[in-house]
């Protein structure tokens, strides 16, 4: 091989790197602008299949892959935060908002105006914008100037060196092109292909946009352009169907629906496009005279009319998706899995902070059944709740390992400023409800060792306790209220509380001092009773801990 081409094989190579990190950039950049508005699209996502079809439409075209949304859906559905029927909607929608890569690539090849040169100069200002201005919003915007112009130069040095190697002397095309290109492939080959080669990138946005730009430079004829489009928009279902292993039945149905889906659009359409594939061509023609782009209007109405035909079918594409992955023998106890977070949400980082904090808020009801359930079987000699109580402690403290972990995973992401302080906030969060769980088994505890001795504590001693207990649950839904909602007006009402319970902790001991004078308690069964109220109190200060975060955060944030 001439040491020449070699060159031009690397440089086009770099050209396509250069291409999806642009892309990726982009999307990233994009993701942390409309963060908060995806949470809310996904949130409102209902049975009704156009809005499902109109949010995957928004969502891809916002991170510009719809390999990633699928993969985000199959975390959804795994947790639980959306049903079957929900996502395949959404999925159809998604493999139209991933067609708007296409059509910016198109761009390069229109008019006189170099819209490529163009492009690369506002990448440039926006890394200007992403180095010089701290703002976060500025730096977003930056970063998406900068990631549409590195889209562009990589199209340059793909367009550029692309002709070098498959061309003769720049308009003759080498035999060896024209063989793999050009030839008039039978159309199982071609889709072939397309599914292997996207099935190797991971993305079909990446395998169209290089179609456009082996069109535009007059490499791929348009009528093979069109079944490489069909192969690509199955091979981009192989990431989704990798990431649903080890998930919930429910999830692997999701990735098998998008699987589904795109399988079925393509085969609708092989016969049509074999049989009247100059008719079309013609007709494309007359819509643009770049080939780049004839092929992403193609490939836009093609996702646009499968999903027009196959939307009034969706209930069938689930029961069939239902009867492929049947149902197995759900686990012992599905509350040590988490139910709001999945590792496929870490690729969309809002969304996983927003529901890291629906995971703790689950772990700290734990934390308050063990207390109210410990306290009752110190009062009452319920020995009925002990094996609800371990049983709670161990999800508790499996719950307190897995979300540190998760937490720390979430950290080394793009976060917002936000919502990194959010997310570091939570770590001491998780530890306080941890904290109280532990306490709670310190009760546990001290009830399993008056049933033991055969004590009773005093009337008295019990209503005092249960008030104290009251208040406690009080500060708890308060808390855990301010935590949920970040509503920092609720924090005058928590130190009142915690203060209160402090007041009375003290005024306890003192009546059980007195108490103890006169001769009235039991010297083990006061003990008991000291360290019971010293735990409860203990707990009010992890309680307020997990409220007082929000004012933290938000002090850090100032």
């Amino acid at each position: 091989m001439d040491i020449n081409m070699l060159w031009n094989i690397f440089f086009m190579f770099g050209g396509v790197a250069a291409m999806m990190i642009g892309m990726k950039t982009m999307g990233g950049a994009l993701e942390q602008v409309a963060g908060g508005g995806m949470k809310k699209m996904l949130g409102k996502v209902t049975s009704n299949r156009f809005a499902g079809v109109g949010v995957g439409i928004a969502v891809t075209s916002i991170i510009q892959s719809s390999t990633a949304t699928t993969v985000m859906l199959v975390g959804f559905v795994n947790i639980g935060l959306m049903t079957l029927g929900q996502a395949t909607n959404v999925i159809m929608g998604a493999n139209i908002g991933t067609t708007v890569t296409a059509h910016i690539v198109s761009l390069s090849g229109v008019g006189e105006i170099d819209i490529g040169a163009i492009a690369a100069m506002i990448g440039c200002v926006g890394i200007l914008m992403a180095m010089l201005i701290k703002n976060e919003k500025v730096v977003n915007i930056g970063n998406i100037l900068a990631g549409l112009g590195l889209i562009f130069v990589g199209l340059e040095f793909i367009s550029t060196y692309a002709k070098k190697i498959m061309f003769i002397d720049g308009s003759t095309p080498f035999p060896w092109v024209q063989a793999i290109f050009q030839g008039d492939h039978f159309p199982l080959l071609l889709i072939l292909i397309g599914i292997v080669l996207t099935a190797l990138v991971h993305s079909s946005s990446t395998i169209t946009s290089l179609m456009v730009v082996l069109a535009s430079i007059g490499v791929l004829p348009f009528n093979n352009a069109l079944f490489l489009a069909l192969g690509s928009n199955i091979g981009t279902c192989i990431t989704s169907i990798m990431s649903s292993a080890g998930t919930h039945v429910n999830a692997k149905r999701t990735a098998i629906v998008h699987l589904l889906f795109n399988t079925f659009g393509c085969l609708l359409f092989i016969a049509p496009l074999w049989i009247w594939k100059d008719q079309i061509t013609s007709f494309f023609a007359s819509m643009s005279s770049d080939v780049g782009q004839q092929i992403a209007i193609f490939h836009t109405l093609f996702n646009i009319a499968t999903t027009l035909i196959l939307l009034p079918f969706t209930n069938l594409v689930v029961k069939l998706a239902c009867a492929l992955v049947k149902d197995k023998k759900a686990p012992v106890d599905e509350r040590f899995k988490f139910q709001f977070i999945d590792e496929r949400l870490l690729s969309t980082p809002p969304i996983a902070a927003g529901n890291t904090k629906k995971e703790i808020v689950r772990m700290a009801e734990l934390a308050k059944s063990n207390i109210n359930g410990a306290i009752d079987m110190l009062l009452d000699n319920d020995l009925n709740v002990e094996p609800s109580i371990r049983s709670n402690e161990e999800v508790i403290n499996s719950l307190n390992k897995d979300i540190t972990k998760y937490l720390t995973k979430l950290m080394g992401k793009d976060l917002s400023d936000e919502d990194d302080k959010k997310v570091s906030s939570y770590f001491r969060v998780v530890s306080d409800v941890e904290r109280v769980g532990d306490y709670a088994e310190n009760v546990l505890e001290y009830a399993l060792k008056l049933r033991e001795e055969g004590l009773v504590m005093s009337e008295e001693a019990k209503v005092e306790l249960k008030d104290l207990t009251a208040k406690i649950n009080t500060l708890y839904d308060y808390s855990i209220t301010a935590f949920d909602d970040r509503n920092v007006d609720i924090l005058d009402k928590v130190n009142e509380i915690e203060d209160q319970i402090d007041d009375d902790s003290a005024k306890l001991e003192e009546y059980h001092i007195d108490r103890v004078k006169k001769g009235l308690c039991n010297a083990q069964v006061g003990s008991i009773y000291l360290q019971t109220v010293s735990n409860l109190e203990r707990v009010g200060d992890h309680i307020t801990n997990i409220a007082l975060s929000i004012k933290r955060y938000r002090e850090r944030k100032a």
